[in-house]
């Protein structure tokens, strides 16, 4: 079923709803949700996004606060393939300001930047466009599209109905509960032999029903018409062999 088309800024309660709603049908509970990936998807402590899921806490709407935290956060989590974090040369070149900005932005001493280097410092640190700049509502209901899409796949791959609310996109390859569920009842699906098709048994009973003759005088049209027939040339010798 299709979504309730909503804005980010005020979709947060009803993409909660709808996956609370996808847990009952399931079965399970919001232990399943990884609260670790949505902190590092989102830059929010995992006691904010507890806070948040539970509508208990009020959206912070300082933008000066907010980068801050996050630019110290990517800081910390985006570190270099040695797990080193990334040095303050390295960060200012990725985004094209001096040693001294980058220092004044991770200590609050200098307001957020403009719109090119906070782009760029995404850019640097892989992360989504408007990382920074998301309210932290905004930001975790993009980050639980992925939780919402797994949970409605599993859903629908174990026959369950899903009613009124339902969001969109994800993956299975995680470790998660939801995609290890998710994973298993895919498999599950997968190995569950198809009916065959009564259609495609009648043409294989006619078939078999005809003499040698005829079968081998109808087969070739059917490859044709599945595009399986060989071109003619692969059948004839070549001409440097007909002597042979």
């Amino acid at each position: 079923m299709d979504a309730p088309d909503v804005h980010p800024a005020d979709g947060l309660q009803a993409v909660v709803a709808a996956i609370d709603e996808l847990l009952r049908d399931l079965e399970l509970g919001r232990d399943v949700i990884d609260l670790d990936h949505l902190s590092h998807r989102t830059g929010l402590t995992v006691a904010r996004v507890e806070a948040l899921l539970d509508h208990t806490g009020k959206d912070s709407e300082e933008v000066q606060d907010s980068f801050q935290d996050r630019l110290v956060f990517l800081r910390e989590t985006r570190r270099k393939p040695d797990g080193k974090m990334y040095t303050l040369d390295e960060i200012g070149a990725g985004a094209g300001i001096s040693h001294g900005q980058v220092g004044y932005l991770l200590n609050g001493k200098r307001k957020s930047p403009g719109l090119d280097v906070t782009r760029k410092l995404e850019k640097f640190f892989e992360v989504e466009p408007g990382f920074f700049t998301a309210t932290e509502r905004q930001a975790l209901y993009r980050a639980l599209q992925s939780t919402h899409e797994q949970l409605t796949h599993l859903a629908l791959l174990r026959g369950k109905g899903i009613n009124r609310l339902a969001m969109r996109s994800g993956s299975t390859c995680g470790d998660s509960r939801i995609d290890r569920e998710l994973r298993d009842a895919l498999f599950e699906a997968l190995s569950r032999p198809e009916p065959e098709d009564p259609e495609v048994r009648e043409l294989t009973d006619r078939m078999r029903s005809l003499p040698s003759k005829s079968r081998r005088r109808v087969f070739p049209l059917i490859q044709g018409l599945l595009g399986l027939a060989r071109p003619e040339a692969e059948d004839r010798p070549s001409p440097g062999r007909r002597g042979d």
